[in-house]
């Protein structure tokens, strides 16, 4: 079914006198995933990190039953990206692409948003990707759409949830460090270098703690103001 790795300090005194976080990661060994759990961790929260897609709503309902009640859910998905021309997107690969990043978040916030509802307060981090705001030069449409799908749902859920006091957002990433898209040997050659600087106007590469520095901003009080956002950590890229 799934995976689950508990991060958690030592709780004496009851979590709600300890002031402790209950925080969930989904895909925790993916994306942003391993960069989010360490930022959280660090920081004194309780992490339950799953480290396998998630496939039915039962699996989301016994993670809430089992682990939460959660006050952040960082509903990290992540799924391998087909470059291929739109002719050649079959129905396997288009529903394949949502089974992984799309119906995962209807599954998590039926099981998640009910606690932070009754409780008045909690966040959800949806991090999607900034081809969800500018397309890539790639044809990866079933990903773009996938991702974009989620932006629809952070926005529309966002604006749902906010009478409620709980914040639903997400994080647009795109050129952060990441060995599967960016190998060390890439990384290094001179071409690739002056094509990212003419690319991304920061002329770099983020890196994962970058991105979850944002993420744990969104979950925290200080971003007490901000539904439905969407915000781009792509060194300005989706600006172009």
């Amino acid at each position: 079914m799934y995976d689950v790795i508990i991060n958690a300090p030592d709780l004496s005194m009851r979590e709600e006198e300890a002031m402790v976080d209950r925080v969930l990661v989904t895909d925790a060994d993916d994306f942003l995933g391993p960069a989010t759990v360490e930022r959280f961790t660090s920081n004194g929260a309780a992490v339950t990190a799953v480290t396998e897609p998630l496939q039915s709503r039962e699996d989301a309902f016994a993670l809430a039953d089992s682990y939460g009640p959660f006050h952040i859910v960082v509903a990290n998905l992540e799924a391998p990206i087909t470059v291929a021309p739109i002719t050649e997107h079959t129905d396997e690969l288009c529903t394949s692409m949502f089974d992984r990043l799309v119906h995962p978040l209807f599954w998590l916030f039926a099981a998640c948003l009910p606690s932070m509802v009754s409780a008045g307060r909690g966040a959800v981090v949806v991090p999607t990707s900034a081809t969800a705001l500018r397309t890539s030069s790639h044809p990866i449409a079933a990903y773009e759409a996938a991702r974009a799908a989620q932006v629809t749902l952070v926005r529309s859920v966002g604006w749902e949830m906010a009478p409620n006091g709980v914040r639903v957002n997400g994080v647009a990433p795109n050129f952060i460090e990441n060995p599967s898209y960016f190998p060390p040997e890439v990384v290094a050659d001179d071409n690739f270098r002056r094509d990212l600087q003419r690319v991304v106007p920061a002329g770099r590469l983020g890196s994962g703690e970058e991105a979850a520095a944002t993420i744990e901003w969104l979950a925290s009080p200080g971003a007490s103001y901000v539904f439905g956002a969407i915000i781009p950590v792509d060194g300005g890229w989706s600006l172009g």
